[in-house]
């Protein structure tokens, strides 16, 4: 009976310890890429994964795992955008939204990088289109735990890293919380 004892007791004080500690962990953890120009391979493969959760999603027609991947402002843009042709934000429509685009996003960001910037929560980079008709901007924010998509464009009139540096700077601050 003894042992039992000092087996709850050892169990409780544990259990105890683990809450201490799990109290003080953060609730979200600060943006893992580097302010400023975005520079590294390693912060542009963060991204790239990401995009790649998107397309996975989309492929699979998962709407659970697309929403935890993407913003709720993403998801709403397409939501009317879908409902401008009577169509519903539906496991169908993602999987034929995965099937129509020219590239997928993760194929999208392995085109040459023009520009990217991370300000704050939010990291936009331009990429050059496979077509060379301009760049595809690319914006994703941290929600404390992931990269969600936040949304992608083409930009017709962005063709130099100069053109590319200018459209990023007004993407990453265009929406700043």
């Amino acid at each position: 009976m003894g042992t039992s004892r000092s087996y709850l007791f050892t169990a409780l004080l544990a259990v105890g310890s683990a809450a201490v500690v799990f109290a003080f962990l953060p609730g979200a953890w600060p943006n893992p890429l580097p302010q400023g120009p975005l520079e590294s391979e390693g912060s542009l493969l963060r991204l790239w994964a990401a995009a790649a959760e998107v397309d996975a999603a989309c492929h699979r027609g998962d709407v659970a795992a697309f929403d935890a991947v993407v913003t709720p402002a993403h998801r709403e843009r397409l939501q009317r955008q879908l409902a401008a042709v009577d169509r519903s934000l539906d496991a169908e429509a993602l999987r034929s939204f995965s099937l129509d685009r020219d590239r997928a996003y993760s194929e999208q960001l392995v085109q040459p990088l023009l520009a990217g910037e991370v300000r704050g929560q939010r990291a936009v980079v331009a990429v050059q289109r496979a077509k060379k008709d301009g760049a595809q901007l690319l914006a994703f924010v941290w929600d404390g735990h992931v990269w969600r998509l936040d949304g992608s464009y083409h930009e017709a009139a962005v063709r130099t890293p100069a053109n590319a540096r200018a459209a990023v700077a007004d993407a990453v601050g265009s929406r700043q919380r």
